[in-house]
């Protein structure tokens, strides 16, 4: 998996691409901690849609940045989630766990 970071509108994102496993998880983590735990973050976006396969481990991987953030009232967005992931989110109720946007702009609005 390839995990860049850039920003929209002043707000982070991370943009993924490639297989969300055991494997990658530990990375998406690790980067999504680093944002989360920034004193001045209020928000962070993850861009799945060069996502083709998730595993749960990987959702757990945004659960302590998504809940570090909502700590100082922050929010953890997802969005461009391909159709299987998107009626993955949908089967699995993650859909209510975390915001989801059809695109990263509307995360940066939805979340600013």
């Amino acid at each position: 998996m390839d995990i860049t970071r850039r920003s929209e509108n002043g707000i982070p994102v991370l943009v993924l691409s490639g297989r969300l496993n055991q494997a990658s998880a530990d990375t998406l983590h690790a980067a999504a901690m680093e944002i989360a735990g920034e004193e001045d973050s209020k928000a962070l976006i993850v861009d799945m849609g060069g996502v083709d396969f998730i595993a749960s481990v990987g959702i757990r991987s945004l659960i302590r940045p998504s809940q570090a953030l909502a700590m100082r009232g922050g929010k953890l967005a997802v969005a461009n989630l391909n159709p299987q992931i998107s009626e993955f989110f949908k089967l699995t109720g993650l859909d209510q766990m975390f915001r989801v946007y059809e695109t990263v702009q509307d995360a940066a609005a939805g979340v600013a």
